[in-house]
Parts: C-alpha cells; sequence; structure tokens
C-alpha cells in the first residue's frame, strides 16, 4: 500500500485508478542509492524506467574536450531511463544522486506490457519525453546565442515557473542548485557564475529568502531584461 501512496503523487501515474496504481505497484521493486553514486551510466544497455521517490539526481553528459555538462536536474516524483526502454538503444546520459536517493524501478520486460494496457501512462511517457527533448534543445540554442547573464535570467525564470509560484508583486521564493551546478547546465565556470549572481543580489533583483537556502527572485524584472535583450 505503500508504493501505490506514493504512485499516486508521480505525475506519471496520478490519473490512475486504484486498481491500475496496483498493478504499477506490483511490477516496481524499491531501490535505494547514497549520494554522489551514478545510477545510469551512459552508452550502457538501458533495460529499466526509475521513478525518484526521494532524492535529486543530475542528468548529465560529457561534451568532446572532456567537460561535463549538466542536462537536467531532477527530483520526486521525476522519472529518468525512459528512451532507452522505447528505443533499446543504449543510455543517452548518465545519471548520478545528489543526494541519498530512493526509486522504483521498473524493468523493460515488464513495462512494455503495461504501457500497451495502459495507454494513458503511455501518452505522459510521451509527452515527458517529448517535453524534455524540447527543454535540451531550448538549452543548447540560449548557451550558443546568449551571454552567461542571459541564459542564467533564462534558467532562474523557467526554474521559478516550474518549481514555484509567484507571489502578487512577481517574485518567487526557491531553493536554486549550487554555482557549480548552475555553471554546468550553462556551459561556464562557477566563478563566473557567482559574478552573475552577485550582480543580481547588488540590483535587486535577487536577495535571500525566509529559511534556510532560500532566495527571493524578481520574476517580473528578469523577464523584462530577456524581453530587451
Amino acid at each position: 500500500m505503500d508504493m501505490i501512496n506514493t504512485l499516486k503523487k508521480v505525475p506519471l501515474f496520478s490519473e490512475l485508478d486504484e486498481g491500475e496504481l496496483q498493478a504499477v505497484a506490483d511490477l516496481a521493486s524499491s531501490i535505494e542509492v547514497k549520494k554522489k553514486n551514478i545510477v545510469v551510466q551512459e552508452s550502457e544497455p538501458g533495460n529499466s524506467l526509475y521513478v525518484i521517490l526521494s532524492g535529486e539526481v543530475k542528468v548529465s553528459t560529457y561534451s568532446i574536450d572532456g567537460r561535463e555538462v549538466v542536462l537536467a536536474l531532477l527530483g520526486k516524483g521525476s522519472f529518468f531511463g525512459e528512451m532507452s526502454l522505447l528505443d533499446e538503444e543504449p543510455r543517452s546520459a548518465n545519471v548520478t544522486t545528489l543526494d541519498d536517493c530512493k526509486f522504483a524501478n521498473i524493468r523493460r520486460g515488464d513495462l512494455i506490457p503495461l504501457l500497451l494496457e495502459q495507454p494513458r501512462i503511455t501518452l505522459k511517457l510521451l509527452s515527458e519525453t517529448a517535453a524534455r527533448l524540447r527543454k535540451t534543445s531550448g538549452m543548447l540554442k540560449r548557451v550558443s546565442s546568449m551571454d552567461v547573464p542571459h541564459r542564467l535570467y533564462t534558467y532562474l525564470v523557467d526554474h521559478c515557473q516550474r518549481f514555484n509560484q509567484q507571489d502578487s508583486n512577481g517574485w518567487c521564493e526557491t531553493i536554486l542548485p549550487t554555482h557549480q551546478l548552475l555553471a554546468d547546465q550553462l556551459s561556464t565556470s562557477r566563478e563566473t557564475i557567482s559574478r552573475a549572481i552577485s550582480q543580481l543580489k547588488k540590483d535587486g533583483i535577487l536577495k535571500q529568502g525566509e529559511g534556510r537556502g532560500k532566495m527571493c527572485i524578481d520574476v517580473d524584472t528578469l523577464e523584462d531584461l530577456l524581453d530587451d535583450f
């Protein structure tokens, strides 16, 4: 029953009824992985889907010069490993835990019959996969056409829109990744990100929030800066 209650909160499975959730829960095994461990290795064969039950992971690859490029940060309720299940090709990226994590793992041999039986899961899986591809494409476009401050503005606006709500004055309170993780996602150095964030603080666009690690972001002003770019 604990697995069913957990799966109810996962967007991929949120529209399923109790019987359908039970079918998914029967296929899933629980896996715990400690912080800073690789869960999925790029280029290795892939035969299972992972749903994040707790913790956070980073999805990354490496450029030709050996530099790590972070494609996404995923938290509770997200999933990964679906591309290799759909096309039976090797894993397209590395997935590494940023915290102690717990996953629900469903193997390909069990998942494919489920997708055929439950079209609602199939449509959600395909929709999320398409959304991630669009996001990656957009990120690559931003990296090639924007300077670092504007890349950061775009990231902050997107982060707030996806994970938090703005108040009536256009401010958003959130917890941001570390400066190094931001740098890895925006293809720059940690020092450059630190300078850009310091400037946002000086300009009053970014300020300390209530609670440990929380920051308040003036989303409306960032959007104005992007419109003027």
